[in-house]
């Protein structure tokens, strides 16, 4: 009966019966902190054409411009958008930890701020975009450096702006050294950057590009030596591609960053202290200080408020504590951009090589490698993957000795490369670059002009490299053109000055007509289910049991559905991973084991269970859908989806999920900027009066098309009031539900079987 599991066709509708309330089981405590989206796929679409309009010295518009200060010195300049009602906050105490330092004589330190107007409230509520020179001052709640100009309301995703500010800073603060760090909404190669007052755009990395080269250009600096992207998502090998004729040393975050951001009174008082340090010294520094050196933590003031505002009541922490919680699931790397060219090089060869084996155990690879978080919708597979995972798996996958010759030079190639790497243990495998590896739904989506173009978007790393024109062949079977690749746009000398790439995207375009296929999907069959009990209360458990079979299999799960009679519609209520009898593990990621047999039984035992969320006064049911494969089933990672609104206002409503481990207990708290799911998550801090409204997942009849079709519906509202939220697990009441065995291949589809189980009342 269930045409497609988990192919969303509809957004969200509006709220469908609610499930009464039954006996607890037993509840978790969850610590409340919220992760926000950092970016908006949907703004692609829309994006303002207006430029940049303002002053002489607003514009950037200097004819002449002395970029070399006396020997030795720094200019370190911060672009931070902080235009966006959840990272505001955020952003505005980055500023304050950069102000525990202060400039210096051989350290000048000057930001760009741009405020959102509605949200965080502090140092008088100021709204608009101001630009300070930043001096020493110990309050992390004001700010008390020099506010060189008042610009009013700018774009801060206008690339324009980017440009004016990054050359006005040079020409008035000339140095030896320049480092840029950009903070705001991050999303890997699309770009990030938005700014809701006054375009609600995007700034695009190809827009970025062409800021970068206009200011090397108009300023004579040759090369930042050092850039930094605190955002999300960032430290892909498409966006290192993009910066490396323009710098020399990057950090950057292959997954989200939490809401601390950088330790930047740290890595900024080591280089007040040492102003003798370099570009890779300074790339090191943030690295290592991350997280575990920020001053909100190590702080014992700061660390106080910071524990209130994201752990539960009465919790007495030390800086050590807090910093191992909030490092479970980060990532952070410093990379030598100038062996970006010989890593696309090796990964054109490991490309070239692959156009020569089964394209499934090509797509296996990808299932199983280390993922990051999705900025697509969540319907679709994550499409970020750690290179150096991948390529273990790669060659594990093929067992190809040509495949492995050629992944073992990118190995060796991305160790030089990575200067520093810090990855928490639920990252493992995490190497410090990642890069775009979509399944064939999100290729179709993301080959697609009038959506948002991979290699129009990415076009300085389209020019160098064969991974699109790879992608092309693995998923259109078009063969590849290894003569369109061109490693000079790389290079910080040409590099700066090329901007056109049409001819590499013409060449790794798609064949008018062709279609998509999917290498990775999977001929499969599940069995009758079948359950050692088809009637039972509450409080009993059944074995349920089917046989699989087919190729390409990924990962298998149980799920349950109850059926509302009153609705004639299905709502989930459960699903879960089910273990392979052995797991394995390359590169500290663990996947599931099938054997070698194409066919195998699974079985699971079932107790009927549902689950709610509770703010201490109200409940909402939940529906938590499994993301990530443990080692146990202690190390799953379920989400659930919902809407979050900032003290309530639902005008503010944005996307957001909640993820938990397999006990149920509480990982993380997301919100997205954009639509259904889309845009990369951010950590931010849950306030008195924010809500989140639960979305249910219900299966409708269509008889249209006679389908059951999918839907997410709004759910309750739940309020949050300063202490943690619990879920709260009851015997599931009285009813029909549909308990089946589903099993995903490694392009994400899935094929299911079911059967039907009454639960009495007890």
């Amino acid at each position: 009966m269930i045409a497609k599991l988990f192919r969303i066709l509809g957004r969200y509708r509006m709220k469908k019966s609610v499930w009464p309330v039954l006996s607890i089981i037993l509840v978790f405590t969850l610590s409340i902190s919220l992760l926000t989206g950092c970016g908006d796929i949907s703004d692609y679409l829309d994006e303002t054409e207006e430029s940049f309009d303002s002053t002489s010295e607003e514009t950037g518009q200097i004819t002449e411009i002395n970029s070399q200060g006396e020997p030795g010195t720094w200019l370190v300049i911060l672009y931070q958008d902080g235009d966006d009602d959840v990272l505001e906050r955020d952003i505005f105490l980055d500023l304050n930890e950069a102000e525990i330092v202060g400039s210096s004589d051989m350290v000048t330190i000057v930001t760009q701020l741009d405020r959102y107007d509605g949200a965080f409230d502090g140092d008088g509520d100021w709204t608009g975009t101001k630009r300070f020179l930043v001096q020493q001052d110990s309050d992390l709640e004001s700010i008390a450096s020099e506010e060189l100009a008042d610009l009013g309301e700018t774009d801060m995703s206008d690339p324009q702006t980017l440009e004016a500010f990054v050359t006005w800073a040079i020409s008035a603060y000339p140095a030896e050294h320049y480092a840029l760090i950009m903070s705001d909404h991050g999303m890997g190669w699309l770009g990030g950057w938005t700014d809701p007052d006054p375009s609600d755009g995007d700034m695009s990395l190809s827009e970025i590009d062409g800021a970068l080269s206009n200011i090397v250009t108009q300023t004579g600096i040759g090369q930042f030596d050092f850039f930094g992207f605190d955002a999300c998502l960032m430290a892909q090998l498409e966006t290192f591609s993009m910066l490396a004729p323009y710098a020399q040393y990057a950090v950057a975050s292959e997954e989200t960053e939490p809401a601390v951001g950088w330790a930047y009174a740290s890595f900024l008082n080591a280089l007040v202290e040492n102003p003798a340090m370099s570009g890779a010294d300074l790339a090191r520094t943030v690295v290592n200080t991350y997280i575990s050196e920020d001053y909100r933590i190590t702080d014992d003031e700061a660390r106080i408020s910071f524990v209130e505002e994201n752990y539960e009541s009465g919790a007495d922490l030390t800086a050590e504590q807090v910093a191992e919680d909030m490092s479970v699931d980060i990532t952070l790397s410093a990379v030598d951009l100038s062996q970006i060219a010989a890593l696309n090089e090796a990964m054109n060869q490991l490309a070239i090589v692959l156009t020569y084996v089964d394209q499934s155990s090509v797509a296996a690879a990808r299932a199983y490698a280390q993922s990051y978080t999705s900025v697509f919708d969540k319907d679709i597979p994550d499409s970020f993957y750690d290179l150096g995972n991948f390529v273990e798996f790669v060659v594990d996958e093929t067992g190809d000795s040509d495949v492995a010759n050629a992944a073992q030079q990118v190995t060796n190639v991305l160790q030089q490369a990575v200067l520093a790497e810090k990855h928490g243990d639920q990252k493992p495998g995490s190497t410090g670059i990642s890069f775009y590896y979509p399944n064939s739904e999100l290729y179709e989506m993301t080959t697609d002009e009038e959506w948002v173009s991979y290699t129009s978007t990415a076009d300085r790393f389209a020019a160098a490299s064969l991974w699109d024109d790879f992608l092309v062949f693995h998923y259109m079977g078009k063969e590849m053109n290894t003569d369109s690749v061109d490693l000079s746009v790389l290079d910080p000398v040409s590099g700066t000055s090329t901007q056109d790439f049409s001819d590499a995207i013409a060449a790794s375009a798609p064949e008018t007509g062709a279609t998509v296929e999917a290498p990775g999907s999977g001929d499969i069959t599940v069995g009758e289910v079948t359950s050692t009990s088809y009637e039972l209360p509450s409080y009993d458990t059944a074995t349920i049991s089917a046989e699989v079979s087919g190729t390409n299999i990924g990962y298998v799960f149980y799920y349950v559905s109850y059926y509302s009679e009153e609705d004639n519609s299905y709502l989930m209520a459960d699903m879960e991973f089910l273990s392979s009898e052995t797991s394995n593990e390359i590169g500290g990621t663990v996947f599931p084991d099938w054997g070698d047999d194409t066919t195998f039984a699974v079985s699971t035992d079932w107790s009927p269970t549902v689950y709610y969320l509770s703010d201490g006064y109200d409940e909402a049911f939940i529906y938590l859908e499994p993301e990530v494969y443990g080692a146990t089933y202690e190390e799953d990672v379920y989400t659930l989806y919902g809407l979050y609104a900032p003290n309530g206002d639902e005008s503010q409503q944005q996307e957001a999920m909640i993820k938990f481990d397999g006990n149920f207990e509480m990982k993380s708290f997301w919100v997205f900027t954009g639509q259904d799911g889309t845009g990369a998550p951010r950590e931010a801090t849950l306030e008195e009066g924010d809500t989140f409204t639960v979305y249910e997942l219900w299966q409708d009849y269509n008889a249209d098309n006679d389908e059951w079709e999918f839907y997410y519906y709004l759910g309750e509202i739940l309020t949050f009031y300063g202490e943690p939220f619990t879920v709260v697990a009851y015997e599931a009441f009285a009813g029909t539900y549909e308990v089946g065995i589903a099993v995903e291949d490694y392009d994400g589809n899935y094929t299911e079987s079911f059967t039907n189980i009454t639960v009495t009342e007890n």
